[in-house]
């Protein structure tokens, strides 16, 4: 799998919404290598995307398309400070990204450990099962990293925004804390996105 990240800050939410929708009729039908996409905007008029791809030969082909191209330049005048990232390594937990998901949290996270980093996401077998036993709103996960190197997103789906909020309070168990520890050992996290007005395709 390869993941495709857009991030940047809306300026006409009406009209973003609107162009929006419209990739699924004018562009998705002849994405090839396409698997799925969640976009959703925060509170402060943000906004996140990230797509889903086959490979990033099958997202790099879409981005040559006369039809995403035409797409794009009309979704452009409802956005700035536009971002982007390409990545190869995508980890997924509890079955992955959820088009069932009532609400997605996304952490931004910036790495200070690779090989940390690394050596923990080789063992996220054990993680999924440990976060899976001690959080049941949670429906998945994918985990994306930036191919430039330090930064990485981490996708969660939730069954509803007030379930997650009920979890977050749940003390973790012996076993989820001592992965918290040693995540906190290989990046930091540096930001939480709430995204709302969600997008699952």
């Amino acid at each position: 799998m390869f993941v495709q990240i857009v991030k940047g800050t809306v300026v006409d939410p009406e009209a973003f919404r609107s162009v929006g929708e419209r990739w699924d009729t004018e562009v998705r039908p002849g994405a090839a290598g396409y698997l799925g996409a969640t976009v959703g905007t925060t509170a402060d008029g943000r906004f996140f995307v990230s797509s889903r791809w086959e490979s990033a030969e099958a997202a790099a082909a879409n981005n040559d398309r006369p039809e995403q191209t035409a797409w794009f330049e009309s979704l452009a005048p409802t956005v700035t400070d536009l971002s982007y990232g390409n990545c190869s390594t995508v980890l997924m937990m509890g079955g992955g990204g959820s088009d069932d998901a009532g609400f997605v949290q996304v952490m931004v996270g910036r790495i200070k450990d690779r090989a940390k980093f690394d050596a923990l996401n080789d063992r996220i077998d054990e993680m999924d099962k440990a976060f899976s036993n001690w959080r049941d709103d949670v429906l998945g996960d994918v985990m994306a990293v930036d191919d430039a190197g330090g930064e990485f997103h981490d996708i969660i789906y939730f069954t509803s925004e007030e379930a997650a909020r009920v979890g977050e309070q749940k003390e973790p168990t012996p076993e989820v804390q001592a992965f918290m520890t040693e995540m906190e050992a290989a990046a930091d996290i540096v930001e939480f996105l709430d995204l709302q007005h969600l997008m699952l395709r």
